[in-house]
């Protein structure tokens, strides 16, 4: 009976052992290697969860230069490996709302630490809601995978700035997934011209064209993960947001 008891606590140990040592995974290498913007060496990691206030609990997608860090990146201009012809990146001056020391940073750090495991098959993600890009532009990573994550998720959101970038090859699986990011009506209309749906940052959210409504979240508090408009194109409508984040005196309408 003495021995039994003894057998029973060293087993309740080691359970409480084994539980200590396996951690949840908090995200996935989804891509490493060369960026389709211009060749340099980038990493795609999703990150699990969000505690982002007006996305809700998305999963995140982090598109970041591999071999600087965002916040080194900025500063020598290597961050045009994930942001490409966006104009609001931080070293031109821009606007982005995007901290690069805090979130961005922290999933690098992770990245480097090896915290994060390949993730080979996209089906890890059915039936959750993606944020792709919640920094650097989807365009960087290969369209096979954003395609293969499109087709498992229940909801993503997505934009990016390389809509009028044709260098490497037929935008329709970017169509599919991704909204453009415009900053003029001139711009929404061009790129609308092209068969995109638009996503229009403004300072003036009194000026809206027929086809365009204001951001969900901005008119009746609804979070993305909830709202679907964003998805690229399975919807309608165009979205029209006004400029926020801390660098938000710096936009220039149509830069």
């Amino acid at each position: 009976m003495e021995n039994r008891k003894v057998c029973v606590t060293l087993q309740k140990h080691f359970n409480i052992w084994i539980m200590a040592k396996v951690k949840k995974v908090s995200g996935y290498v989804i891509y490493e290697g060369a960026s389709r913007i211009n060749g340099k060496n980038i990493v795609a990691v999703v990150t699990m969860e969000s505690n982002n206030v007006k996305t809700g609990n998305m999963a995140s997608m982090w598109i970041l230069n591999s071999d600087e860090s965002p916040t080194e990146a900025s500063k020598s201009g290597n961050d045009d490996s994930v942001c490409g012809l966006c104009p609001h990146r931080h070293n031109l001056g821009g606007a982005c709302y995007v901290t690069l020391f805090q979130a961005p940073l922290q999933v690098w750090k992770s990245y480097k630490k090896g915290s994060y495991p390949k993730a080979d098959n996209m089906d890890i993600f059915t039936d959750m809601k993606v944020r792709f890009g919640a920094y650097g532009d989807p365009y960087a990573i290969p369209l096979d995978i954003l395609n293969n994550i499109k087709s498992v998720v229940k909801n993503n959101t997505s934009y990016t700035h390389q809509w009028n970038n044709e260098s490497n090859g037929d935008n329709a699986i970017l169509k599919k997934v991704s909204m453009a990011s415009v900053d003029s009506i001139e711009e929404a209309k061009l790129a609308q011209s092209k068969g995109w749906r638009t996503f229009r940052v403004t300072k003036d959210d009194t000026v809206l064209m027929e086809n365009e409504i204001i951001c969900p979240n901005y008119t009746h508090d609804v979070q993305c993960i909830d709202c679907k408009l964003c998805s690229g194109a399975s919807n309608k409508k165009n979205i029209v947001i006004p400029v926020h984040g801390a660098k938000k005196s710096k936009f220039v309408e149509g830069e």
